[in-house]
């Protein structure tokens, strides 16, 4: 089991990979754009009910990674890695 601090480091390294979303990943890795998104969702669903202290900075992080979503998904590349900065400029792995 993944300690907070594990888990919120490995967000914030997923975050870094979405600033290059979606073709920017290097054909010869093992991460791809789906692998990626995937890994933000997955870790954010077992992140989010372990964050007690800064509700403000959770509810934000909530709108914005749907907006980077809805982003991507509309082929809104720039704005979704404008999104995806902007998150990972938040200071993820301080979150408690």
């Amino acid at each position: 089991m993944s300690s907070l601090n594990e888990k919120l480091a490995d967000f914030a390294a997923a975050l870094s990979g979405a600033v290059t979303a979606p073709d920017g990943y290097p054909e010869w890795g093992y991460v791809t754009y789906e692998s990626n998104m995937a890994d933000l969702k997955s870790l954010w669903s077992e992140l989010r009910p372990q964050l007690k202290r800064d509700t403000q900075r959770i509810e934000d992080i909530d709108k914005k990674l749907t907006e980077m979503f809805r982003a991507f998904a509309q082929g809104e590349k720039e704005k979704g890695q404008e999104i995806a900065w902007a998150l990972y400029n938040l200071k993820v792995k301080s979150l408690r």
